[in-house]
C-alpha cells in the first residue's frame, strides 16, 4: 500500500478541481449559447412584427439613422446643391410624429465599427479611471456576457441627473431631450445602451445625461494668409484656418451643448458678430461686415449629424452632434473677426502636431474636402 505524501495529495486534489472547473465552464458555455439562440430568434420576430404592424404607443418626433442630407435638415432649412440655408427665426420640428415602434432601430453593424475612442482604456479627466477590456466578440449588446460587470463611474463634477424612472426615453418632454439621431436605442435595466456596443465603463462619467448628450459643433473656417497677405496654397488648394476653443492643454471645436435640431445656434452668431470680436475698417463698416457673415451662415454645409465616438462615452451615456461647416468663401469677412490673446478662442491651422481631440479630426477633413481646401 502506497502512502501518498502531502504534496502528492495536493496535486491530486488540484487535478480533480481543475477537471470540475473545466466541466462547469463547458456547461456554462452551452448555457450561454442556448440563451443566445433564444435571443436571436426573439430579435428576428421582433423586427418582423415592427415591419408588419404599428403600435399604439405615445408618438414622438424622430429621424431614422440613414438619411440623405436633404432628409437630415428640418423643413425650415432649404438645401441647394448640398448647401444648407438655416432660417434664423428658429427651427420648429414641423414633421409628422411617429409611434415608437416606427422609429428605425440603430444601425448596429455600422456603429460597432465607430467605438474605438469610446473604448479607450484611460477615461479622460483628473480622476484616474480605467475601462474594463471588452473582447471583439462581446462588443455587441446582443451577445450574452454573464460576467460583464464594468466599473460604475460618474464624476462628482457631472451635472445632476433626473431619476431614471422619470425619464421619457426617445422623447423630448418639456425640453428634456432624449431622442437620438441614430434611431431607437435599447433600454436595459431602466438605462439606455450606447449604440456602438460595450465600452467597459458604466455610469455617466463626465457627461450630463444618460442616453444621448447633444451638441452643435460648428466648423468655422477661412483661408490662411502668409506674412505678405497672400493666400496660403498647398498642392494647388487653399490652406484653411479653423476657429478652435482652448480647453486646458487641448483645443476643440466650439461646443454648444443641448442642441438637437438647430444647425446654427444663437451662440454661434453671437461669437462671430459681437462688438468685441469684430474689427471693421474704413472700407468695411460693422454693418457691412455683419451682412457678409450672415451670408456665410446661409451657405452652411451639413457635415455630419449622429453618434460621435468619444473617449467621454460610457455604456449608458454618449455624445451625439450636429456639425455644420461655415466657410468664408470670398475671404472678405472672417479675417475681420479677431480674438484677444487671452481669449479661449483662436484661429489655427490644423496639422499633425495640432493638439485637438481625436473625434474632431475626421469631421474637419470632411469639411475641408467639401470646401475644396487642402487636407
Amino acid at each position: 500500500l502506497k502512502v501518498l505524501t502531502d504534496q502528492e495529495v495536493l496535486q491530486a486534489e488540484m487535478s480533480n478541481l481543475s477537471g470540475e472547473v473545466e466541466t462547469i465552464e463547458k456547461r456554462l458555455g452551452d448555457f450561454e449559447s442556448k440563451i443566445q439562440q433564444v435571443i436571436d430568434v426573439a430579435t428576428i420576430h421582433r423586427h418582423k412584427n415592427r415591419s408588419s404592424s404599428s403600435s399604439d404607443e405615445d408618438e414622438v418626433d424622430h429621424d431614422g439613422p440613414k438619411l440623405a442630407v436633404e432628409d437630415m435638415i428640418p423643413e425650415d432649412i432649404t438645401v441647394e446643391a448640398g448647401v444648407v440655408a438655416p432660417d434664423m427665426a428658429g427651427l420648429p420640428g414641423g414633421k409628422k410624429e411617429e409611434s415608437l415602434s416606427n422609429i428605425k432601430p440603430v444601425d448596429t453593424p455600422r456603429l460597432l465599427k465607430m467605438g474605438k475612442l469610446s473604448r479607450k482604456p484611460e477615461y479622460p479627466g483628473e480622476t484616474p479611471v480605467r475601462r474594463g477590456y471588452v473582447k471583439k466578440e462581446y462588443l455587441d449588446w446582443n451577445k450574452i456576457w454573464i460576467h460583464y460587470e464594468p466599473l460604475h463611474y460618474t464624476d462628482v463634477r457631472a451635472a445632476p441627473e433626473r431619476k431614471v424612472g422619470e425619464i421619457k426615453w426617445h422623447r423630448n418632454v418639456a425640453g428634456d431631450e432624449r431622442r437620438s439621431y441614430e434611431g431607437r436605442y435599447e433600454i436595459r435595466n431602466q438605462l439606455p445602451l450606447i449604440p456602438c456596443g460595450r465600452t467597459g465603463l458604466n455610469g455617466r462619467g463626465l457627461l450630463d445625461k444618460y442616453g444621448p448628450n447633444h451638441a452643435a459643433l460648428p466648423i468655422i473656417t477661412r483661408i490662411a494668409k502668409d506674412e505678405n497677405g497672400a493666400d496660403v496654397i498647398a498642392a494647388g488648394k487653399p490652406v484653411f484656418e479653423v476657429l478652435l476653443e482652448l480647453r486646458g492643454e487641448i483645443t476643440s471645436l466650439p461646443e454648444i451643448k443641448g442642441i438637437y435640431d438647430d444647425p446654427l445656434p444663437a451662440e454661434v452668431r453671437q461669437l462671430l458678430t459681437s462688438e468685441e470680436h469684430l474689427a471693421p475698417s474704413d472700407e468695411l463698416s460693422r454693418d457691412k461686415l455683419v451682412k457678409r457673415i450672415e451670408k456665410i451662415f446661409k451657405a452652411g454645409i451639413l457635415i455630419y449629424r449622429g453618434f460621435l465616438d468619444s473617449e467621454y462615452n460610457t455604456d449608458s451615456s454618449w455624445f451625439e452632434a450636429i456639425i455644420v461647416s461655415y466657410h468664408d468663401t470670398n475671404n472678405n469677412a472672417f479675417h475681420n473677426v479677431k480674438f484677444a490673446e487671452d481669449s479661449k478662442y483662436r484661429w489655427s491651422r490644423i496639422t499633425n502636431l495640432t493638439s485637438i481631440a481625436s473625434m474632431y479630426r475626421d469631421c474637419l477633413q470632411k469639411a475641408f474636402y467639401a470646401r475644396h481646401g487642402y487636407v
